[in-house]
């Protein structure tokens, strides 16, 4: 591929990607989900590459992956809960109350 046709591809990357990129703090992530995205798309050879807004949703999943649900910190909250109530009840018996 030529320079111009490269630079071409990437301007375009980070056009589409700047349309759909909704984290305005995190220019950080974009950059490299535009890395991601460039290196991860397919052109020419008679492949079906995926779309670009495809590439930005699978970079922002792997990143994802191992984020923190809703579920988790309240299985967190109940389980800190458990172990105080525990540690209330392990001091009033030991200070005879």
């Amino acid at each position: 591929m030529s320079n111009e046709g490269t630079d071409q591809l990437v301007d375009n990357i980070i056009d589409e990607v700047d349309k759909v990129w909704l984290l305005d703090k995190r220019d950080d992530l974009k950059n490299d989900c535009q890395t991601f995205v460039y290196e991860n798309y397919e052109v020419g050879n008679g492949q079906l590459g995926l779309d670009i807004k495809d590439l930005v949703i699978a970079f922002l999943s792997e990143k994802c992956a191992d984020a923190m649900s809703e579920a988790d910190l309240d299985a967190m909250a109940r389980e800190d809960q458990e172990r105080c109530d525990k540690e209330i009840t392990y001091e009033h018996m030991t200070q005879g109350e």
